[in-house]
């Protein structure tokens, strides 16, 4: 069975993106120039993420321009009203020929509060269950037009709804992802912790009388013909951050979540592995590529999303790296132990690694056997 290969679809692009002098500007024909690849690369389909841009209004502008390409796009429950993302969806799905998905974000507060969405964190859950029922009904039964001179109506497709992914990791989080998802996702670690998440999450479907379609994960990924070529390039994503901008923002970071008790230089990371990383940078040396490598194929790194994980909590910045056979035994091992189906894969600058994507590992994907 294949693993469904997903890109990433966003205005968070650049040569190093999580530093400014590595960031493009917002352009929306590079995001066209980007869906195309794509489309044409063979693709399921993208993540369109939740960035300064809206990103239904970026799937739009994308799906104009592409014909087979799905979009998976970033919804915070709650935040539009359910009968009108049903419209939008359905507009969408109309002019698209059904080609939309929706990843349920349920946020964090320091997000929602910029939306006058204070709300606790469990009750979160529990008010995006009726939204998700709410809005599943709403597109199930089609919208009409406002004026009844006019009997025009947009009707979902016949048998179709529109699939709902994303993830939960505390309890209630996990009993909601039971009860309303049908792809569960996770941020991709090593193939024991994933295991952890998926059986966690297919007990809720349980608990709820439901199965699960898909599970999926997401991870940067820098793949070439040659494993030495790959390295190089991983390695090159440090050089060109530099020392200075990645102990800044791991010094940062620290600070913030001691709150002020530590910087980088007196922080104590969790496992030997990690301190050395942390020693090497707060002397200003960059960690060699097989210092961060953390197993199953995967290394630690730098991603528009997230830091170097010194924290060892679940940080989603890890890639595969390595030639195309490498990468393909990896994700193998991965589905075959976790039952992973999806994959939504990352690598900078996104058109020019998802070509490399494209040509060496979406046909081995399809293959999987």
């Amino acid at each position: 069975m294949s693993v469904k290969t997903f890109w990433y679809l966003t205005q968070a692009d650049g040569d190093y993106p999580w530093s400014p002098g590595g960031l493009y500007p917002v352009d929306g024909a590079r995001q066209i120039e980007l869906a195309k690849t794509i489309d044409d690369g063979g693709f399921e389909g993208a993540l369109v993420a939740t960035w300064p841009n809206d990103p239904f209004i970026s799937a739009t502008w994308a799906a104009a321009h592409t014909s087979r390409m799905k979009f998976l796009v970033a919804i915070y429950a709650n935040m539009t009203p359910a009968r009108l993302l049903a419209e939008k969806a359905l507009t969408f799905d109309a002019f698209s020929g059904g080609r939309l998905m929706i990843n349920s974000v349920n946020g964090r507060e320091n997000i929602l509060t910029k939306y006058d969405m204070n709300v606790d964190h469990d009750q979160r859950y529990e008010l995006g269950e009726q939204y998700w029922a709410d809005f599943r009904r709403i597109y199930a039964e089609g919208t009409e037009s406002n004026f009844p001179n006019t009997p025009l109506r947009i009707d979902a497709p016949v048998g179709h709804q529109v699939p709902l992914w994303g993830t939960g990791d505390s309890p209630a989080g996990l009993a909601n992802s039971g009860k309303v998802l049908d792809t569960y996702l996770a941020m991709l670690r090593e193939t024991s912790f994933i295991e952890e998440k998926f059986s966690a999450a297919r007990d809720a479907a349980t608990a709820a009388g439901r199965e699960f379609t898909d599970f999926g994960a997401l991870t940067g990924v820098i793949v070439r013909p040659t494993k030495d070529e790959a390295l190089e390039r991983f390695r090159s994503l440090f050089e060109k951050t530099g020392i200075e901008q990645i102990a800044d923002v791991l010094d940062n970071a620290v600070r913030r979540r001691t709150h002020g008790a530590q910087d980088l230089k007196t922080f104590t990371a969790r496992d030997s592995q990690r301190q050395g990383w942390v020693d090497a940078i707060a002397a200003g040396r960059l960690p060699e590529p097989e210092d961060l490598y953390v197993g199953d194929g995967l290394y630690a790194g730098i991603t528009a999303w997230s830091p170097l994980d010194i924290f060892g909590t679940g940080s989603s910045a890890v890639y595969y790296v390595g030639d195309p056979d490498s990468i393909t035994d990896s994700v193998r091992t991965l589905r075959q132990r976790t039952g992973l189906t999806a994959l939504i894969l990352a690598g900078w600058p996104l058109i020019e690694e998802a070509k490399w994507v494209s040509e060496y590992l979406i046909p081995r994907f399809d293959e999987l056997d």
